[in-house]
């Protein structure tokens, strides 16, 4: 690799040579390396379009006069498809909602009336064990003041409460009236047999007996009629038309029907396979929404049936207000979709004119720039006729004036070419060039400038020859191109400061790399200049696009092209510390030995 700074040595004087000689040599010295080589050029057209006349299409159909009357149109069929894809989908949302809503009320009370249950079961179990609880002494004495005890304290259900003697007999109970409605013998039998508390079911009343000393049994009788085995909430989903109901399952017809609620229209018998949610159609066609839950293990389940009419009634409000929004938005939007479409016939307008004056505005400003290239190089020409035409002037300085007016001659047809590159596609002569030899050329061809603008130049390109095919002369041009770009971002004025105020101290490094990287070639170019603004970035490339105080605007436009005709491509990017990278990646072909 090597590594090479700016020299700080003398340029080398300028020698006169005829001004034809000056021209021929600056268009022939690459072709004429190649030839050293022994490689012809070979130079080839870019893809582009035929050289006849191409016919453009008729775009009447998107005028802005047309799009007046179809917006509106697009508008409104917009908003009614999506108006009707939200109803459809808030109604079917909503009816999920309701159905969840109903499947957590009665999951809710199931999970409450196990509980309960448990409750009960449990406290007619510690009333059967009492002391006081002795069929063998004879007394019903202490029995009666449980009984009436437990009677004015239960806290669950609406609760009856007997005791009954071997024979099923009722002793006492509380209320005086009440009666279980299973045969008293075959409750105390099942409390016996099973020696602790039992549960039985019967229409519309649960019974708990368990055993007491004696030979007898305590029973706690829940009618299905008690107001407080549903809940207040199971009672208000009810509504107007369907069924709560406490079952045993034992098929559709045959379930034992503990507690039942009714309203409206009495649904036929429903039930489902499991425990579950589901809508069930009965043999009239009628639906109905049936949620039922088990009662934890005690063989309950608790279900709910909801006529669709009622589940989707609570919908009719706000399904029609729905409607209603829907159609107000369509209606606006017609309205909204009218505006906009002047609008945008208003604002496509100035924007037409707006670009014409911008366009007006680059134009001019490219103008002046050309106009004060062309004058600078003209006055310095007619100086130098002055000097030669005066005959005065000894040999040195004839010397030196004839090289300054050579130099305003190549500035003059560095402007033409920057022109005439910008204004066609540009022809490439492909040879087998070296990059790394190109990127080095183009170190040499801004060493002059980099030293006036106090900017060091350092090179980091590989010993061995990196080749590919390229029009060598362009590519040379495009990267000298960046190259000067980067020096001039570090140059005087760079950083803010006036013409005429000292540099401000700061490191000024331009630093110049190629490498292969992937199958590709990398040329970089990375200055420690002020960096890119974003508004600035966005038309970095365009041309009549420039942030110096002098210059077309033209260079890195031209720079691109060129790249992107060598199927390459050429990007900007912040470099840590500060600065800009221009980064050129370029296509490797195998080149023939």
């Amino acid at each position: 690799m090597t590594s090479t700074t700016t020299p700080t040595t003398e340029p080398a004087a300028v020698h006169p040579e005829p001004l034809d000689q000056a021209r021929d040599r600056r268009s022939e010295a690459a072709p004429a390396a190649e030839r050293s080589r022994g490689t012809t050029p070979t130079p080839i057209a870019l893809p582009g379009p035929p050289p006849h006349r191409v016919k453009i299409p008729d775009v009447t159909l998107l005028r802005p006069g047309r799009l007046l009357f179809a917006l509106p149109a697009l508008a409104a069929l917009a908003v009614a498809v999506t108006g009707s894809l939200l109803l459809w989908r808030y109604r079917e949302a909503t009816l999920a909602a309701a159905a969840e809503r109903e499947a957590v009320v009665v999951s809710a009370r199931a999970y409450a009336l196990a509980d309960e249950m448990t409750a009960l079961v449990a406290e007619v179990g510690r009333l059967s064990r009492l002391a006081e609880v002795d069929l063998a002494d004879g007394n019903l004495e202490p029995e009666k003041t449980v009984l009436r005890l437990a009677r004015r304290d239960s806290a669950v259900f609406s609760v009856a409460i007997a005791i009954l003697d071997s024979e099923g007999e009722v002793l006492w109970a509380e209320p005086r009236e009440a009666r279980p409605g299973a045969p008293g013998a075959a409750l105390v039998g099942l409390a016996r047999g099973r020696g602790r508390p039992a549960i039985r079911y019967a229409d519309h009343e649960i019974d708990v007996a368990a055993p007491v000393a004696g030979q007898g049994a305590i029973v706690a009788m829940v009618h299905g009629a008690a107001r407080d085995l549903f809940g207040p909430e199971l009672r208000r989903a009810l509504r107007e038309g369907g069924e709560i109901a406490l079952t045993v399952p034992l098929g559709r017809e045959d379930d034992v029907v503990v507690a039942a609620l009714r309203t409206g229209d009495a649904p036929p018998p429903l039930a489902l396979p499991s425990p579950g949610q589901a809508w069930v159609e009965d043999a009239h066609g009628r639906r109905w929404l049936v949620t039922e839950a088990s009662v934890a293990d005690t063989g309950l389940v608790l279900r709910l049936v909801l006529s669709a009419r009622e589940v989707e009634g609570a919908l009719t409000g706000p399904f029609w207000r729905l409607v209603a929004l829907v159609g107000a938005l369509t209606a606006l939007s017609v309205g909204a979709a009218l505006a906009l479409a002047l609008l945008a016939r208003r604002l496509e307008r100035a924007e037409l004119e707006v670009a014409r004056s911008r366009e007006l505005a680059a134009m001019g400003k490219t103008s002046a720039a050309i106009a004060h290239e062309v004058k600078n190089a003209l006055n310095g020409l007619s100086v130098a006729v002055d000097v030669l035409a005066g005959g005065k002037a000894d040999g040195a300085i004839a010397a030196s004036v004839q090289g300054r007016a050579r130099a305003e001659i190549a500035r003059l047809r560095d402007v033409a070419e920057d022109l005439t590159l910008f204004a066609a596609t540009p022809r490439l002569v492909l040879a087998e060039v070296d990059l790394g030899g190109i990127v080095r050329r183009a170190r040499d061809a801004v060493l002059e400038l980099a030293e006036d603008c106090g900017v060091d130049v350092r090179l980091d390109v590989p010993d061995a020859p990196l080749p590919l095919r390229a029009d060598g002369p362009k590519l040379l041009g495009a990267v000298a191109n960046l190259a000067r770009n980067g020096i001039e971002a570090m140059g005087p004025g760079a950083f803010g400061e006036r013409l005429d105020d000292d540099a401000p101290a700061r490191e000024r490094r331009l630093e110049l790399g190629v490498r292969r990287e992937r199958g590709r070639a990398v040329v970089e170019v990375a200055d420690r200049g002020a960096g890119l603004v974003p508004e600035v970035r966005a038309h970095l490339f365009e041309p009549f696009v420039t942030t110096k105080r002098t210059g077309t605007g033209l260079g890195l436009a031209i720079a691109r092209k060129v790249v992107t005709a060598h199927g390459g491509v050429v990007e900007a990017a912040d470099r840590p510390g500060g600065g800009t990278v221009f980064r050129v990646v370029l296509p490797l072909e195998e080149v023939a030995a």
